[in-house]
Order: structure tokens, then C-alpha cells, then sequence
């Protein structure tokens, strides 16, 4: 397997601890992504002000394009809100932004351009729904995903449970909310070769699967109770059937086939420092970007089901590697392989050139 190496471009201060970053897929907007914060205030009672962020819109353009006037990465807006905890760009209205918020509520932003030339980008709230009913008590939307035509929406959120959602462009209806874990739901996921099964991780160690098409709650139909840790990060691979991979606190990914969810892994690689996100290069899928936590964002190659392995890392963050995505720039001319990744409490966003060595 090649090995590859990360070449800085551009690393950014952000103003709040930085958790997510997301490349904008929307055609011609390319070269935008969001960053998203959360910064924890002391003294405040509310739960609702305890937990405040922003998501940041950014505008990253290459070498050849950059003059004094024009910075290669620069904030071109922001939205002051509740802190963030996880984004997804919706796969078919690829302008529309869902958010998961401290707030409790899943808000789908619209991406913008007040201006003719459409060098001005703005996000503007659009839709906004809260997952648990107030007499249940403050929860915290956790983690989101879109399922492959944009149609439905799902959510985990902080009391252990899943939502799924109904998307229509103009509308967010609830169509289930089931109770999956014992302590937080860390990440939901949809099948990609199936979307009426989901998948669950949560912090009690358990991977589930779901089936969602019976009209009342949905019927669980795998469980699997093999991780040593909690489950914080799931890639269902979208090209290759029934593959299945998790991302797990004990700084493990595995890799599970879907028919056989309740079995002992494929196949797994040790990264260390706890897998919180991981994203499939969209230009070459087998190789899939990983947050660890408490070591760095590594890059791991997919060869076939039993064979995987680490082939590369970036170092420049501190603590805590939390949000990493590859520029969506597939078939647009640009033949460079960019990522965004983030870091908490160093406050670090940078943008890196992903080469092979």
C-alpha cells in the first residue's frame, strides 16, 4: 500500500473550540466548508446558555488562484447559535446544511448568495426541529446523517436515543424516535445499500441495527456486543455491498458485514486515541480519513474486507482531533486531494494538501 504524507496549506485560530468541519458538494461552491464550535460557559444556569457556538463558513481557494487581496482561507460568514456537535450537508439539495445542536434541536441551514455575483455567501435557518419533549428534560442533539437521496434525516441525541426524520426541502417531520442505548447515542447511521435499515453506536459499548419500515417504533434486528469501548463513529462503505465500518473509543476500527452485524469484526486496525468521525475520500473510497481523538487524524486504506491498514497521519493538531472531511471536488477539474480537520481545545482548523510518498 502507497503511503501518503500531509502538507499544510493553511491552519486557521478559531475563536471557540472547533468540533466538525464539512466541505460544501454543492456545484461551483466547491471551495466552501463549515467549521463549527462549542465553547462551554461557566457560571450560566440554562442549559440552553451553557453550551454556545458558531458555524463558521469558510472559503479555501489553491496557489494559483491567491493574490495578497484574496487570502487562501478566509471566513466569508458566520451564525452565532448553540453550540455544535455534529454537520452534514444534505446529499441532493447539496445547498441545504443540517445542524446538531446543545440545544437539542436538528436545524437544516440554506446556503445563500445575497449578492448578484455570488461572492457574498450567507447561511440562512431554514427549519428547525427538538428531538425530546421538554418534560423530558434537556438533551443534546449528538451526531446526524442523511440517507443517499436527501429524503430522510437521522439523529441521535444525548439520552440514548435515535430520530429519524422526514425531509421534504420545505418541511422536518418526526417519523420515529426510539430509545437505542443506555448513556449516549454517539453516532446513527443509514445502510447505503439499504436505507430502511440504520445503524447505532452509543456509549454503552453496543452497535445495533434497525429495521425502520414497520409503521410503529422500529424492530431491532442485529445487536452486537464485542466493542471493548463506546461506539462514537459508523461508515456504512458505499461501495462495496455489506460492508460496515466502526469507529470505537478503544481507538479500534473494524470492520463488520452488515448481514452479520451480531458476528466478531472482519477485520480491525489499531489507531489509538479514541475514533470520534471518519470520512471516505470521495475521489478514491478505499481510503478513509480518521479523527483519533487523542492522537491525530489518520489516513487508512480499505484493500478488501480482511485487509486494512494505516497509511498515513497528520500531527499538527493537539487535543481534542474532532471534525475531518475531504474537499467534495469530484470531477470538477481540480486533480489535488485537500482535507479540513479541526482540534478542541487548541482551537486549530487547517486545511491540508494530501500527498503520496
Amino acid at each position: 500500500m502507497a503511503a501518503v504524507a500531509f502538507r499544510t496549506c493553511k491552519s486557521h485560530k478559531t475563536d471557540q473550540p472547533a468540533d466538525s468541519v464539512e466541505w460544501c458538494p454543492h456545484p461551483g461552491r466547491e471551495d466552501l466548508f463549515v467549521c463549527g464550535t462549542y465553547q462551554l460557559r461557566e457560571g450560566e444556569s440554562s442549559p440552553y446558555d451553557k453550551r454556545r457556538g458558531t458555524i463558521l463558513l469558510f472559503r479555501f481557494r489553491e496557489d494559483t488562484e491567491t493574490t495578497i487581496d484574496d487570502p487562501l482561507l478566509e471566513e466569508v460568514h458566520r451564525v452565532e447559535r448553540s453550540a455544535v456537535l455534529d454537520q452534514k450537508w444534505n446529499p441532493v439539495h447539496t445547498d441545504r446544511l443540517g445542524v446538531a445542536g446543545s440545544d437539542g434541536l436538528v436545524a437544516v441551514y440554506k446556503l445563500a448568495a445575497p449578492d448578484v455575483d455570488g461572492s457574498e455567501m450567507t447561511l440562512e435557518p431554514e427549519l428547525a426541529e427538538r428531538l425530546s419533549p421538554e418534560e423530558e428534560g434537556h438533551t443534546l442533539a449528538l451526531s446526524l446523517d442523511w440517507n443517499g437521496d436527501g429524503t430522510r434525516l437521522l439523529a441521535t441525541d444525548s439520552s440514548g436515543s435515535v430520530n429519524l426524520f422526514g425531509y421534504g426541502g420545505t418541511t422536518l417531520e418526526r417519523v420515529h424516535r426510539w430509545k437505542a442505548h443506555d448513556f449516549e447515542a454517539w453516532t446513527a447511521a443509514f445502510s447505503r445499500h439499504n436505507t430502511n435499515i440504520v445503524y447505532s453506536g452509543g456509549d454503552d459499548s453496543m452497535l445495533c441495527a434497525y429495521d425502520v419500515r414497520c409503521s410503529g417504533e422500529p424492530v431491532m434486528s442485529q445487536r452486537n456486543k464485542k466493542h471493548e469501548a463506546g461506539v462514537t463513529s459508523l461508515l456504512s462503505y458505499g461501495q462495496r455491498e455489506h460492508i460496515l465500518l466502526t469507529g470505537c473509543y478503544d481507538g479500534k476500527v473494524r470492520i463488520f458485514d452488515e448481514r452479520r452485524i451480531g458476528m466478531a469484526c472482519m477485520a480491525e486496525v489499531s489507531l489509538t486515541g479514541g475514533v470520534w468521525r471518519m470520512r471516505s475520500n470521495p475521489r478514491d473510497s478505499k481510503r478513509i480519513l480518521c479523527a483519533c481523538m487523542y492522537e491525530n487524524f489518520s489516513l487508512i486504506e480499505l484493500r478488501d474486507e480482511l485487509d486494512v491498514a494505516k497509511i498515513g497521519e497528520y500531527d499538527l493538531h493537539e487535543n481534542i482531533c474532532y471534525g475531518c472531511d475531504w474537499q467534495q471536488a469530484v470531477g470538477t477539474g481540480i486533480a489535488k486531494s485537500y482535507v479540513a480537520t479541526c482540534s478542541f481545545y487548541d482551537k486549530m482548523l487547517s486545511v491540508s494538501e494530501v500527498v503520496s510518498v
